[in-house]
């Protein structure tokens, strides 16, 4: 029964963030928009910051195991092709979710380096394939973090950007462009073309 109320709260914290934004929702209307007793809410968050790290670790943990269903391809860079797609497609489905990363991407209140950590938990296989084709020098010896940073932003925009015109989400040139925009832009100097 409390899992459910804490789910319930989740949903409605989602719904509003996304509605009013982070720092208009206070946690008395969540609270009420969920037909709980703030107490409650309290009791599954201790605080509004850490109803929103947990709201925010559901969603990229639900996005990386949708990201690990791809196919196994032989490859690192189709199978990170593969990673990307699925999390476009996610992002397509799942519209108030990526509006919420957006938010907390550009909330002061949650750090560069809480969403780094995070990222390197719920998706460490994809880090894990970076730093396997930095080893192989198909992709530049950058600092992770870095690395990291421009993936996430790139693949914010670039879903944001199907999210909101869907019919260039169908355009195999704009999925094979986003692709080559995030692989380029990782590539070593010395391997691009002129």
């Amino acid at each position: 029964m409390a899992s459910n109320k804490k789910q319930q709260i989740l949903d409605t914290a989602l719904q509003l963030f996304v509605k009013q934004g982070i720092q208009a929702t206070s946690t008395a209307s969540i609270a009420k928009q969920a037909n709980v007793a703030t107490g409650t809410l309290f009791h599954h968050f201790a605080s509004k910051q850490l109803l929103i790290i947990t709201l925010y670790t559901e969603i990229k943990t639900e996005l990386g195991k949708t990201m690990q269903h791809s196919p196994q391809a032989e490859d690192i860079q189709t199978q990170i092709r593969q990673y990307w797609q699925q999390a476009l497609h996610w992002a397509q489905s799942h519209p108030d979710k990526l509006r919420f990363m957006q938010q907390v991407a550009h909330d002061p209140q949650f750090g560069i380096s809480q969403q780094q950590e995070l990222m390197a938990t719920s998706m460490a296989f994809l880090v894990e394939q970076i730093k396997q084709a930095q080893a192989q020098q198909q992709l530049a010896a950058l600092p992770l973090e870095l690395v990291l940073n421009f993936c996430h932003s790139h693949f914010i925009a670039t879903a944001n950007l199907f999210v909101e015109q869907p019919d260039l989400a169908s355009q195999a040139a704009y999925q094979d462009g986003a692709f080559q925009i995030l692989w380029q832009g990782l590539t070593p100097t010395c391997h691009r073309k002129s």
